[in-house]
């Protein structure tokens, strides 16, 4: 499994559109700190990319590269090599690619230009949705057989948790405004993992002190040590389940 993951992140260090997404990221970390004074406005803007633009590169490219290594999965296959350790390999070199670019490109000037704990949490939020969206884009590209129709299907889904899902939250809100339904948002907001990252990094910084009743309700849960603790499994979670079901998917798949 260790043979096989080294070559698949070897591979993938050497692809040009994960070059270019480490230069994205270089680009836009460091550069965001030598254009702005304030540190605590870089951190906002660092944090918007690490939520959309992170989890939607992260989503085509885990795709695209699954289906363009068919060939090269059947040829492993053929080998006395378990189908388990033929996805935890992709799943680890995609992972390392991408943790990689992203420890680069946006942790380390976070670290260098703004350490704080805000930095902190907009680091592991950045690295743990990149984990969910690979896990996601590995259970799509195994379960759905054609490419155009899997590349449809993960669009979607990174519009659906990036825009449509708010959306719905906004409605639920505006519709139920006269009942204390605080606690009942909170609760949806961790079906969303992307829901999950933002108001954890926010609950840490001033922007939280905007956001009235909700955000008192939120910071206090998002806030505390607790509430941090079961975000991050809530993340862990959406790592996890869409990555075991890919596996099993894949063990049983006729190839």
């Amino acid at each position: 499994m260790w043979k096989l993951s080294y070559y698949i992140l070897g591979d993938l260090i050497k692809n040009r559109i994960i070059l270019g997404y480490l230069l994205f990221l270089s680009v836009v970390g460091w550069g965001v700190f030598f254009l702005e004074s304030q540190p605590e406005k870089a951190l906002l803007v660092l944090m918007q990319v690490a939520l959309m633009a992170v989890p939607l590169i992260v989503m085509v490219f885990a795709t695209i590269y699954y289906y363009n290594s068919r060939e090269f999965i059947l040829l492993i296959l053929t080998q006395p090599i378990a189908r388990s350790a033929v996805i935890k390999s992709f799943f680890a070199g995609l992972s390392c690619a991408f943790i990689l670019s992203f420890l680069i490109g946006i942790g380390l000037p976070l670290v260098l230009f703004y350490p704080s704990m805000e930095s902190f949490y907009l680091i592991i939020s950045g690295l743990m949705l990149s984990l969910v969206f690979i896990a996601i884009a590995l259970y799509v590209s195994i379960k759905v057989q054609d490419k155009a129709r899997g590349m449809g299907v993960v669009l979607l889904l990174w519009v659906f948790f990036a825009f449509l899902y708010d959306g719905f939250l906004i409605f639920f809100m505006y519709q139920f405004s006269d009942y204390p339904i605080e606690e009942g948002v909170l609760v949806l907001t961790l079906f969303n993992p992307i829901d999950i990252a933002r108001i954890t990094i926010i609950m840490k910084t001033e922007a939280s002190a905007m956001m009235g009743l909700s955000g008192a309700v939120f910071r206090e849960f998002f806030g505390s040590s607790k509430g941090v603790l079961v975000s991050l499994t809530i993340l862990v979670i959406w790592w996890v389940l869409p990555f075991v079901l890919a596996g099993k998917i894949f063990s049983k798949k006729d190839m």
